[in-house]
């Protein structure tokens, strides 16, 4: 019985904080159109664009993909990560996002860019949406 009420002790020894602190709302999320460029040769997605996305999650930045569309179609949000274990799990059934590699140094070679602007992209103020390439 006391080792059942474990978690629910530890969980009270958390400090008190909003939701919004651990899990974002729509409103929390940071976006950056970006595009392949003619010439680039690393681009690591299928779709030739997309929307670069961060929101902070468990108080750390997390940064999304999702490329663009047809009308009518809902993408579903691609974690990019230099963590390539939290890539696999959270991305899981999602196969046509990026471009073939043929090794892991391949694939963080051409996502580490990618997920270096999207963290900057999360120092942004929260709602921000920046047209352009900015960063």
């Amino acid at each position: 019985m006391m080792a059942s009420l474990l978690p629910i002790a530890a969980l009270s020894v958390l400090p008190a904080s909003p939701a919004g602190d651990y899990f974002p709302g729509v409103g929390d999320f940071r976006a950056q159109e970006i595009k392949k460029v003619q010439s680039e040769k690393d681009w690591p997605f299928t779709a030739e664009g997309g929307l670069l996305m961060c929101a902070y999650v468990l108080k750390e930045p997390t940064v999304y993909f999702v490329p663009d569309h047809p009308e009518g179609e809902t993408p579903r949000p691609y974690h990019i990560s230099y963590d390539v274990a939290a890539m696999a799990f959270v991305n899981i059934g999602q196969t046509d996002v990026l471009k073939p590699y043929d090794s892991l140094e391949q694939l963080l070679d051409r996502m580490t860019p990618y997920v270096a602007l999207g963290r900057r992209l999360c120092e942004q103020p929260a709602g921000t949406v920046i047209p352009d390439t900015e960063l």
